[in-house]
């Protein structure tokens, strides 16, 4: 067998896993094959993965980890990985939304990512066209990285047009499990869900999803959603306008213990579905 290649590319999070990858494996002195029957992933993945054509999943990353006896070193480095893994025009929101202590949402189609579920987050991945197998996993997989920031002390305000509870999205069990899951949510201290319902007047949300992150002491940033990745502003203008059309969105959205009653009226419907 030829001796495996070194990473590919400039200097990233990426080429640094495939790196240590590659010197704890021949460290111990297996050879990719030997890793990949400890591991049951295939030789080509492998090296795919140590010459940095290919992001590893959390599942591969921590497999590793133990079979190379690595105390979670590998492991410890995913979140990096998670972050390579975004559109380069979405990852400053992410060092944004990392930071922020307050987080308010507007979502008119979709349930917010923060909150989503695996199946119903894969089966909205799913729904691009031409996304490979592999790269719906690889986006599922920081996506749900990004939700473990609601694991500590940022508060998420979201605001979900009714219509989302009601849109099937992956199947009648997705979005049970998907409403069971926002009621879940919506009971921690750190996260409020309120539903603006179908027979508000108010047309302010039509025009996108939008989310705005505060810090104390700092100006607001705002990113605003689009057909392909969206943008995010901290100028003073464009963040006013979407704070006012917050406010405007709020003031016809139901109280958090109205929204919680109907998340659960709307999840008995599918339940008979």
């Amino acid at each position: 067998m030829p001796p495996s290649r070194k990473p590919e590319g400039a200097p990233s999070p990426l080429t640094f896993f495939a790196t240590e990858l590659r010197r704890r494996r021949e460290q111990i002195g297996w050879s990719q094959g030997q890793l990949g029957r400890q591991i049951t992933y295939s030789i080509g993945l492998i090296s795919m993965i140590e010459t940095a054509q290919r992001t590893p999943s959390l599942d591969f990353v921590q497999r590793c980890d133990q079979a190379l006896n690595a105390e979670g070193a590998l492991t410890r480095i995913w979140p990096l990985l998670a972050y390579g893994v975004f559109p380069p025009r979405f990852r400053p929101w992410i060092d944004v939304e990392r930071n922020a202590e307050t987080l308010r949402s507007w979502d008119p189609l979709l349930i917010p990512g923060l909150l989503q579920t695996p199946g119903y987050a894969r089966a909205v991945l799913e729904a691009d066209p031409g996304v490979t197998d592999e790269r719906v996993e690889e986006l599922l997989t920081a996506r749900l990285e990004r939700q473990k920031l609601l694991a500590g002390e940022t508060l998420l305000w979201s605001m979900i047009d009714e219509g989302v509870l009601h849109r099937d999205v992956g199947g009648p069990g997705i979005m049970r499990d998907q409403l069971a899951a926002l009621q879940t949510a919506s009971e921690r201290r750190q996260v409020s869900v309120q539903i603006v319902p179908a027979r508000a007047a108010v047309t302010a949300g039509l025009e996108g999803a939008f989310v705005i992150a505060g810090v104390e002491g700092s100006l607001d940033s705002v990113f605003v959603e689009s057909a392909t990745v969206g943008h995010v502003t901290d100028h003073p203008r464009d963040v006013a306008m979407i704070c006012r059309r917050y406010e405007t969105i709020r003031s016809a959205a139901l109280p958090v213990r109205a929204s919680a009653d109907l998340i659960a009226k709307v999840m008995t419907q599918w339940q008979q579905t």
